[in-house]
Parts: C-alpha cells; structure tokens; sequence
C-alpha cells in the first residue's frame, strides 16, 4: 500500500472519537490501517453489524468509509424505507450489511464477481445471519455473458471490467436490462453502484423502462469527465441529482 495513501488515511483514523461507532475491536482496526495486524478480525458496530476484516487488505479503508466516515449517510431514509435494494459491486459485502443493520427487512441483491471478495461477502452475511441478502457471483454491465475482469494483487477493491491492470480473470457478467428479471422483483427501491468506472455504459444501456423503476441511485463515479453524461441520463428520467465532490459520490432520487 502506498505510504502517502496511508499516512492520509491515518489522519482520518486518527480522529479516535469517531470510532466510538465500534463497539468491539477497533485496536485491532488501528493496528490494521497502521500495517501492524496479521491474522483477520473482527468488528461490532453499535448499529448491530458485525464485519470480518482481512488484514493488509483495503478491508479496513472500506470499513471506515461505511461505517465510521459515513459516505452513506444521505440514503439513510431511502434504506428505512425501502424494500428492494441492488448492490452493483458489493466488495465484500459492508454496504449490504451496513443497510441490514438499518433494515432488517429490506430484500438486498448484491453482485460481486471477485472470487476473494465474494468469499469474504459470504463469510460477512454469515456473521450477521441475514437471510434477506442474496448473493449473485457476477458483474453487471451493459449485456449478459462472459468478460475480463481486471485487478491489482493486494488491492481486491479495485476490480474493474474496463480498467486495465496488473491480472485479470473471466467472469460471468449480467446485463442490466436484466437484472430485475433475475432478480424476481418488479421494481428497486435504491440502486447503489461502485463498479471502477463501468457507471456510464450500464446507465447508457439501461432502457428507458427498467430505469423507471428504479426509486433512488447512489454511486462512486471514477471518471469525472463523465459526471454530465452521468446526470443527464437520470435527469432525463425524473431524478433530481445531488453531487458530493468530496467523495467522489453521485445521489439522484425522484422528488
């Protein structure tokens, strides 16, 4: 991990106070983002959420971004009242779990094609024993079938189907316009998406129709050069766009 990112990410962990969120482990967290930590761990949050963590890994940057700096605080409301969510890029399975402990209710479908990742989602549901969470082991893009999924070793939050980089791996890969269908669900309450720059082709390929149906989107957008292309897709179908710059973060919901 490069010393300048992690020198910047102490500086956000070192705020100790906000880690009054976890109840149960975070020395083992400040050794982890400090490089100390060997073996897994595990966190409680005072939410209820319990997360298994890889040490050396970005386990614990995403971790402190969902649960302690609260990059997912705007969907709050959208979570309490939806019923249906999908998770496009669902790492190993914080944001899930993270709006689980918000609703118990909620239908989550999350999609992760990353074998390391998706064994990791999987060990994390467990922990929480939410039955509501189902798993799909592929990517989502434009269409349906089999793609190169490409990722940086030691870096398993940066997959990507259109960014080269150091390996690669095939992957199954749904297109968008079929995803409520495989899904079994008629419409999706809140869309969330961190797909490493694959945001604009799966909003471009999405019919008119399947994004009506669609209540509210949170995503990471990574190419900020396709922020407006990115705003007139869904403006165009009725949602009003909030930009938080900060955090590289785009939320659009219906008025």
């Amino acid at each position: 991990m490069r010393s300048g990112f992690l020198k910047g990410a102490w500086r956000h962990i070192a705020n100790v106070p906000r880690l009054v969120v976890v109840v149960r482990g975070w020395p083992w967290l400040v050794a982890d983002c400090m490089g100390l930590r060997r073996q897994p761990y595990q966190l409680r949050t005072r939410g209820g959420a319990c997360c298994e963590l890889r040490p050396g890994t970005s386990d614990w940057w995403i971790f402190l971004e969902v649960f302690v700096f609260g990059i997912y605080k705007r969907v709050e409301n959208d979570i309490r009242r939806s019923k249906v969510i999908i998770d496009i890029g669902a790492n190993v399975g914080f944001f899930a779990v993270y709006a689980s402990s918000i609703n118990p209710a909620v239908e989550i479908h999350v999609f992760e094609p990353f074998p390391k990742n998706l064994d990791q989602l999987k060990r994390n549901l467990l922990l929480n024993k939410n039955r509501r969470v189902h798993v799909h082991p592929e990517a989502v893009s434009d269409k349906t079938g089999v793609a190169t999924l490409y990722f940086t070793p030691g870096d398993d939050s940066g997959c990507s189907l259109n960014q080269p980089k150091g390996q690669s791996c095939s992957v199954n890969v749904v297109g968008v316009n079929d995803l409520l269908s495989l899904c079994g669900i008629e419409k999706c309450d809140l869309l969330k998406m961190d797909c490493e720059g694959s945001e604009l082709s799966i909003l471009k390929a999405l019919s008119s129709g399947d994004l009506a149906k669609i209540g509210a989107v949170i995503m990471e957008y990574h190419l900020p050069e396709e922020l407006d292309s990115l705003t007139g897709i869904l403006s165009r179908s009725g949602f009003k766009c909030e930009l938080f710059e900060q955090i590289h973060t785009l939320y659009a919901h219906r008025n």
